[in-house]
């Protein structure tokens, strides 16, 4: 009898500790889902599962963002002077100091990417990258195409390095950047954002950018699928030159 209470005690314990995992995990569910929405949510879990894959899986889930260019910059003129942005060759060597390497550089060059580095004193901060032509993204296949030709960009990379995130760093690499854009007539700039990223998507929307579009793709092996809410809605390929082309039509200024 007394070996029989213990095994009861056992297992009574052992079923408490699995109710309070499962009760965390739903609550965790929970939360993600009224962060991410229920979709992203789902897929949020398949990419922290393909982490686990060694390279062989991979899930990656965009929001689409239009962000208009403004008709003055965010900073009054005296403010975050100390902070200099400068138009760099894109594989100048000074940003080496950022987490970038040669073969990103010299991708992001054969593009004909656009960089604006910040400058504190001499040292290198921080970076924002444009494109004013169709951009190949690095993560996944895919093409993406502001449109109309010459009246939109494609933004990326927009870094700060941690130390100096609290000041005025991103504001003076988006008022230069959106000063060189206004001189070419630009309109919006587009960029990707990880679903996955709220805080992101929070910065983007106080500079007026909103949410047009969105698109998933599922990677397994050379295989990648691509569901998007924009054409071609979907895509299916199994080469590295296979990618779909995503057109991003300006939204109306409101």
């Amino acid at each position: 009898m007394r070996s029989l209470g213990v095994w009861l005690r056992r297992h009574i314990i052992l079923a408490t500790e699995s109710d309070l995992v499962a009760a965390s995990l739903l609550c965790k569910f929970r939360r993600l889902v009224r962060e991410l929405g229920l979709s992203h949510a789902l897929c949020y879990l398949m990419q922290r599962a393909s982490a686990k894959s060694g390279g062989l899986m991979a899930v990656h889930s965009y929001l689409l963002v239009a962000q208009p260019v403004p008709a003055a910059p965010l900073l009054a003129a005296r403010r975050g002077r100390s902070i200099v942005v400068r138009q760099l060759d894109p594989q100048d060597r000074r940003l080496m100091a950022l987490p970038l390497d040669e073969a990103v550089l010299a991708y992001r060059a054969s593009q004909g990417a656009v960089c604006f580095a910040a400058f504190k004193e001499e040292d290198v901060i921080g970076c924002l990258w444009l494109c004013l032509s169709p951009y190949d993204e690095d993560e996944v296949r895919c093409r993406y195409r502001p449109a109309p030709a010459g009246e939109a960009s494609w933004d990326f990379d927009v870094y700060l390095m941690p130390a100096h995130r609290s000041g005025l760093g991103f504001a003076r690499l988006w008022d230069e950047a959106n000063a060189y854009l206004r001189q070419r007539g630009i309109a919006f700039s587009w960029s990707r954002i990880s679903a996955f990223n709220p805080t992101s998507l929070a910065s983007h929307a106080r500079l007026g950018a909103r949410v047009a579009g969105q698109a998933t793709f599922l990677r397994l092996g050379p295989c990648q699928l691509m569901l998007a809410s924009l054409p071609p809605r979907w895509h299916l390929s199994f080469r590295p030159t296979d990618r779909p082309s995503i057109t991003l039509q300006n939204p109306k200024r409101r």
